[in-house]
């Protein structure tokens, strides 16, 4: 038996451009900071004006997933979209948005929707019929409020903090994932109560402490993703923030992985001058919540590092292992410091990678790396350069390579003159043996500062 098809529609003006408004529908990325009850979005496909989308979002409390086709109409400025396949009690939803000009200027936009009803229950018609109100009227509200901050000081932005790690990714994930046990894992959180009612959807309610000794509460859903990813957002913001979404990243490099934490924040500015102060600017209220989330991800991360590297590692190497390793460096930074780049790069594996954090790609492979060293600029004439490396630190992993951490120092003293210290860094590398000796499979240096 068929269905009964109901139909539904909202609409509100809003005083800026159909482009601008239209521009906001067809971005579904940026739905999470844009849409209150919209969690996260996923592009499956994209083709011309087709798109496929996996949604997350809130209806009537709960926490819904669906796959959407959409059609873009970009002339026309109308989207029309499709559930694949919907959750109960929806048995099937579409609809269209419209988004009209004005004489004046601005523009009428117009949601529609289409929905038919698990098994035609009154009780799920009465559910699906709140939550498209519901969520409708948010949506069109917060679309109106997004148009008239764009371009101005409260508009969205976006930052992201990184930390390395010598261990595997799924080390830093497990850490990330089991956000229950961060209470007694990160000393900034005070309280925390972690529910998975659905696989891979956590609600997460934790107060953190902040340096003056206060503690705020935040609430968040987050969605832990198959790659890895854990995306989420906050239900319960501290008042400067009207938004606030995230995603923890962490990705595998050849010397262990590396954790990204990345926000993305709509400033409360109505809030600005209570909470920091009668003089404060929107630019203050940036600063302080890019410290503040920023201090609070980068613990969170170093912690998961030490987590990670202590279930990563197995015993240190053994001592004479660890003294063939030390000679290893003093003869490899000889080489460089004496200029001779081809013996050095040959300390490099066949397809080895020596990476910077000031470089925009590493250089692979030997004969690359033995070119990069010849190409760079060599010292003034009676200048001397020198380059210190402080005990390293050296670990045997699972897979049989070696992995060291230290810090290394670049000197450069000119003839008369006192040495001047050019460079500051924190380097790692993937050792392999060769014979008695090693070579470097993969180095990273990040420069202090940067």
């Amino acid at each position: 038996m068929t269905q009964e098809l109901h139909v539904t529609e909202h609409t509100i003006t809003v005083a800026a451009a159909p482009e601008t408004v239209f521009a906001l529908v067809e971005r579904a990325e940026d739905w999470p900071h844009v849409f209150p009850p919209t969690l996260h979005v996923e592009y499956l496909e994209r083709s011309g004006d087709e798109e496929r989308l996996r949604i997350w979002a809130t209806a009537n409390g709960e926490v819904k997933s669906w796959t959407s086709r959409r059609v873009l109409d970009r002339e026309g400025l109308r989207i029309r979209f499709r559930q694949e396949v919907s959750q109960a009690p929806v048995a099937a939803m579409g609809g269209e948005w419209i988004v009209e000009a004005l004489a004046d200027g601005g523009s009428r936009v117009r949601l529609l929707h289409d929905f038919r009803a698990v098994d035609d229950l009154e009780r799920n018609v009465a559910w699906i019929l709140e939550a498209v109100e519901r969520n409708s009227g948010a949506e069109l509200a917060a679309l109106e409020s997004a148009a008239l901050r764009v371009g101005g000081d409260a508009e969205p932005y976006t930052f992201e903090d990184t930390v390395h790690v010598d261990a595997p990714a799924e080390e830093v994930r497990t850490f990330l994932h089991d956000a229950g046990r961060w209470q007694e894992r990160l000393p900034h959180v005070a309280r925390v109560l972690l529910k998975e009612d659905t696989p891979d959807v956590q609600h997460l309610e934790m107060d953190t402490r902040a340096p003056d000794g206060s503690t705020h509460t935040t609430t968040s859903v987050r969605i832990c993703l198959p790659d890895g990813r854990i995306t989420y957002k906050q239900s319960q913001t501290p008042a400067l923030m009207s938004v606030h979404t995230g995603e923890w990243t962490v990705r595998e490099t050849p010397s262990g992985s590396v954790a990204v934490s990345r926000h993305t924040v709509v400033v409360n500015t109505a809030a600005v001058t209570k909470v920091l102060g009668p003089s404060a600017t929107v630019a203050d209220a940036r600063a302080f919540i890019r410290d503040a989330l920023g201090g609070n991800s980068t613990i969170t991360m170093r912690h998961a590092k030490e987590f990670a590297e202590r279930r990563g590692r197995t015993e240190p190497v053994a001592p004479a292992e660890y003294a063939s390793i030390q000679q290893f460096y003093a003869r490899q930074m000889r080489l460089l410091d004496e200029g001779e780049g081809d013996a050095w790069a040959g300390t490099f594996t066949d397809d080895g990678v020596f990476d910077q954090s000031s470089f925009t790609e590493p250089v692979r492979g030997r004969a690359s790396i033995a070119s990069a060293v010849r190409e760079r600029p060599a010292p003034p004439p009676g200048t001397v350069r020198r380059h210190w490396l402080g005990l390293p630190a050296a670990w045997r992993f699972p897979d049989g390579s070696v992995r060291t951490g230290y810090d290394a120092l670049v000197v450069s003293t000119s003839a008369g003159a006192a040495p001047v210290l050019r460079l500051s860094t924190s380097c790692r590398d993937v050792l392999v043996a060769d014979g008695d000796s090693w070579l470097v499979r993969h180095r990273y240096v990040g420069h202090d500062g940067q």
